[in-house]
């Protein structure tokens, strides 16, 4: 089985627990590759074309005015994979449009998908029914959600997760 974790992360400014502060390797970033670590799947990034903003309010704009654009960096396919770890931050309770692009531009039938996200609450908000609507043909198991500022601290709990999806 050929697997492989793909992800969106963000580094700058960022809420955490209702302040500014920065950081400087993203939330989603962390997870994604603890999740490679743990079951040796290749790793791929999702890059901007033009970077999100470090400044969070100028993030914010940004991210709330963007609709499906191809913006990608690398029109990367997961043609040559079994199972995908899609992982993303939870903006406005579902993934960034980024992420939105990546789907759009892959062929999703036969695959398995396993979500995996990072948020402040909300856990996935709406971004699990958005992705099994827009991932026709693919398989999506269980996701993981885990609160940013936990990410280095969840280890049982994503063993746990891992062990049931993968």
């Amino acid at each position: 089985m050929n697997s492989l974790v793909v992800y969106f992360s963000r580094v700058g400014e960022n809420s955490v627990n209702g302040k500014i502060e920065v950081i400087e390797k993203g939330y989603t970033e962390i997870l994604a590759l603890q999740i490679a670590k743990k079951t040796g799947s290749h790793v791929f990034k999702l890059e901007p074309v033009n970077p999100y903003p470090r400044d969070y309010q100028e993030c914010v704009k940004r991210a709330q005015n963007e609709g499906f654009v191809d913006y990608l960096h690398d029109d990367f396919k997961v043609d040559d994979y079994d199972v995908i770890f899609l992982g993303f931050p939870n903006w406005w309770r579902s993934y960034p449009r980024i992420v939105a692009t990546f789907i759009k531009n892959n062929n999703w039938i036969g695959k398995t998908i396993i979500p995996f996200c990072t948020n402040e609450e909300g856990a996935f908000g709406i971004g699990e029914s958005e992705l099994k609507a827009s991932v026709k043909g693919a398989i999506i198991k269980e996701g993981f959600a885990e609160r940013g500022t936990n990410v280095t601290n969840c280890e049982d709990k994503l063993d746990a997760w891992l062990k049931r999806v993968f």
